[in-house]
Formats: C-alpha cells, structure tokens, sequence
C-alpha cells in the first residue's frame, strides 16, 4: 500500500494540508490499540508502546524518522490521548450513578483497561486535577468556531496561493471567532477585543504616529502573552523567551546603527560626488582658461613676427654685409 504523504507546518509543528484530518483519524485508531489508558500522563506511557505507536504512524504515513518528526507526531498522539480520556470521563461521570452502566466499559475500551481508569477517576488526585481545571474554565470569556480543526490547518488553507503568506493574526482572530453561518460572533467580549486591536492598529495611522505591531496590539489589548503560545495562533507558535527578546533587541539595536551608519555614509558620498563635479567643472574652466590664453600668446607671436620680422632680416643683412664671413 502506497504511503500517505503529510505535510508539517514548519513553524506551528503541526500536521497539515489534505491528509490533516486522515492523519488525525488514524491517530485514535492507533492510541486505541496501544495506549494503555490507566496512565495519567502520556510521558507515563512505556516506551514499547510509544514504539509501537510510532511504527504503526510510519506503516500508513511517509514520516521521516528523525528526533523532530517523531516529536511532532507524538505531541498529536498526546493530544488526542488527553482528548480520549476527556471523553471517557464525561462518559464515566453521565453513567456513575448507575452500576449497570457504569461497569460496561465503552466502544473501543477493554474491561481491564476501564476498571483502572474508573479507580483513577475516583482517586483523590485526579479529582484535585479535574476540580482546578474546572475552576479554570469558569474563568474562561471567549470561544472559537474551530470544532476539530486546528489553527494551523485554518491558517495554511487561507495562505495567499503565489506567495503562500498566512493570514495575519488579527484576520485569524476573526476567522475563529466569527461565525460565518449564524453571521455573528461566537461571544461579545471576542467581538470587543477584536474591534480595540484594529483601532489601535488604525489610531497610530491617523495621528500620524509610529504604527504599533500587531503584536504589541494584542499585548495591550488582552496583556501579555503566555509563555506557552501566542494568542490566536494555537499550538505551536510561542513568544519569544526573555534571551531571544534580549537578542532581537540588540539585533536591532544594532541593526539601527548599521543603517544610520550606511546613511551618513551614503550622504559622505553624495558629498563627494558633488565636490567632484564641482572639481571638475573649475577643471574644465581653467583648461578653457589656458587654452584661451595659449591662443592668445599664439596671435601675439604672429602678430610680432610679421611686423618685426622684415626689418630683422634686413638688419641681419646689414650686419652680414659690414661684418663678411671669412675662411682660415
């Protein structure tokens, strides 16, 4: 069987393109036949079956095996565990008070795999664990329209088709939040941000001052970013660390100098490709000068000889005539 090709977005490290959604298909059919689901966190997984997992990608998928790949892949495997046991707990939770129920594992799940995972959802710690993550979802003000599709497929089917330039982020928070079906925002406070960061955007313009980034649109709208990814980017793309902001500054610290450097130097030029000129144009009257002045001195010399030369002949005669020349 001829192996899918997949494509991996190069800055987001996530899998795109025509076999996105394939790729993530598969992805559940493989984590259901080899991710053991009693392990908390998928770095608890043993490694046999993150291998296993791995071979069975490579048998449908043409992955390069290297150390990034794999990463990548793995952290879509990781995903969609989370995402699994998500569901299985949902399901837990809507049959616990009935035992019937409750005791018959769901499609896809093995007795013995379900009865270690029904303890761990009733152990102390995941408890502690689902309590936070509830509170912290309370905490939540806006939603998106992007259901099982990532950010970085959305992004890389609207890239420009000649100069496969991706959205701007200020457009995907609108493609995301928007919905086009019911022709209104999924919730206010998404509609609110979204109309600051373009008048911040615009307000700079039309003062005619220095236009701001749109990422620091987003900071000053919705505050700083988190370290792990940046607003309306989804996975994969993060801030920069506080090293890599100290470099770009100095980058462009340094950057700033070159260019004011290769503008004084440009203007030295100009400078002396103006004095040249200025040279040589005083180069050009002088030489006309002198040639003027040899024509001159030139006119003179005729002239002398033509009134002066008769007598000096007749003079050498004369002279010639008193004084002969004699032979020894």
């Amino acid at each position: 069987m001829e192996k899918l090709e997949v494509t991996i977005h190069p800055r987001r490290r996530r899998v795109v393109g025509d076999n996105a959604k394939g790729f993530k298909i598969e992805a559940c059919v493989v984590l259901k036949q080899h991710a053991p689901l009693q392990y908390a966190y998928w770095k608890d997984i043993p490694a046999d079956n993150k291998k296993k997992m791995w071979l069975a990608m490579k048998q449908k998928f043409n992955l390069q095996d290297n150390f990034e790949v794999k990463k990548i892949v793995f952290e879509q495997l990781n995903r969609q565990y989370r995402s699994h046991r998500h569901k299985l707990h949902v399901h837990y939770l809507g049959n616990k008070d009935d035992e019937d129920k409750l005791h018959k594992p769901p499609n896809g799940v093995n007795q013995e795999d379900w009865m270690k995972l029904m303890n761990y959802f009733e152990s102390d710690g995941f408890k502690k664990i689902s309590d936070r993550n509830k509170e912290n979802r309370k905490k939540l003000k806006m939603a998106h329209t992007c259901g099982t599709k990532s950010i970085a497929q959305y992004c890389y089917e609207d890239r420009d088709p000649e100069t496969e330039q991706e959205p701007t982020r200020t457009a995907t928070w609108r493609k995301t939040r928007y919905s086009n079906k019911k022709n209104a925002w999924v919730d206010q406070v998404s509609e609110e941000v979204y109309e600051d960061i373009i008048r911040l955007q615009s307000q700079a313009s039309d003062e005619g001052q220095e236009s701001i980034t749109e990422d620091e649109s987003f900071i000053k709208v919705l505050g700083p970013e988190k370290p792990s990814r940046l607003r309306s980017c989804g996975d994969g793309l993060k801030p920069p660390s506080k090293r890599g902001e100290r470099i770009n500054d100095e980058l462009r610290k340094e950057n700033e100098e070159l260019k004011k450097q290769s503008e004084e130097d440009k203007a030295c030029l100009e400078q002396l490709k103006s004095d040249n000129k200025e040279m040589s144009e005083r180069l050009q009257i002088l030489e006309s000068q002198v040639n003027n002045q040899e024509v001159q001195v030139h006119s003179q010399v005729q002239a002398i000889l033509k009134t002066q030369l008769p007598s000096i002949i007749q003079n050498l005669s004369i002279f010639g005539q008193i004084h002969p020349r004699t032979n020894d």
